[in-house]
């Protein structure tokens, strides 16, 4: 077939060149464009997803000059998210770098505040429920974060009512965290961390009460307000309020 020795030789190398340019696709070229094509698909997927939003939201499919101005429209209204964010949550160190069990600092950091308040209180005359309210189990480590947020709401109401005296605590009871889902992602968007306070307080204190909520940080929801009984002897009214902080989900956690 091949009548000289070169021509012999030129095939071979033809060869040994296509083994070697295959063998630099299937080894070395090939998971790069995989890895490319799984970014490229990520990409696709955040863009599907924001044109579903708008779609959803307006009712009608963006053209490419719409597009971009929703692209510019996201950067700011993601900017002005996250300061809204900090503002509901702020970023807060809440267990110690030297504990290294986050279960023992929650026990310890409501120990420390029974204490305070129970110090504080007028003439020893004001009993705080036992605890806050929290129990004195051990709390699993997923769960600290939640209840040190609910724990800083109890405290905040607590000391802002020791404050304004004429108060006779009932009960005080953390409630079931409720996570709200983002429709599209299905992903928890943020966390609500109630606690249920029950009191007995004369009119003024409750007013003072809800008006320094208001201008908590960081945020509190005054969620419900029930008034179970009109004055009692002691001139006071029997008041259940549910109070409310947020935990919301940030990128990376």
């Amino acid at each position: 077939m091949f009548k000289t020795v070169k021509e012999k030789t030129i095939v071979k190398q033809g060869i040994v060149a296509i083994a070697v340019i295959a063998g630099f696709y299937f080894f070395v070229l090939n998971p790069f464009l995989k890895e490319g094509s799984t970014i490229l698909d990520e990409e696709l997927e955040r863009k599907t997803m924001e044109i579903k939003k708008y779609i959803s939201r307006t009712g009608i499919l963006p053209s490419k000059e719409g597009f971009e101005k929703l692209k510019k429209e996201g950067t700011g209204i993601e900017s002005k998210l996250e300061e809204l964010t900090d503002f509901i949550d702020p970023p807060k160190t809440r267990v110690s770098e030297a504990s290294t069990e986050a279960g023992l600092y929650f026990i310890e950091r409501l120990h420390s505040s029974m204490k305070k308040f129970s110090e504080s209180s007028p003439s020893g005359d004001i009993k705080i429920p036992e605890n806050l309210g929290f129990g004195d189990g051990l709390p699993r480590e997923d769960k600290v974060d939640s209840l040190l947020r609910q724990l800083e709401t109890v405290e905040l109401a607590v000391e802002m009512l020791l404050k304004n005296g004429n108060v006779e605590f009932s009960a005080i009871k953390p409630l079931k965290a409720i996570d709200y889902i983002e429709p599209l992602s299905k992903r928890v968007f943020y966390t609500e961390l109630p606690v249920q306070i029950s009191l007995k307080i004369d009119s003024e204190a409750l007013i003072k009460l809800l008006v320094e909520l208001k201008n908590a940080s960081p945020m509190v929801s005054v969620k419900e307000l029930h008034v179970r009984s009109n004055k009692t002897p002691s001139g006071r009214i029997e008041v259940s309020l549910v109070l409310s902080a947020f935990k919301v989900a940030r990128e990376g956690k």
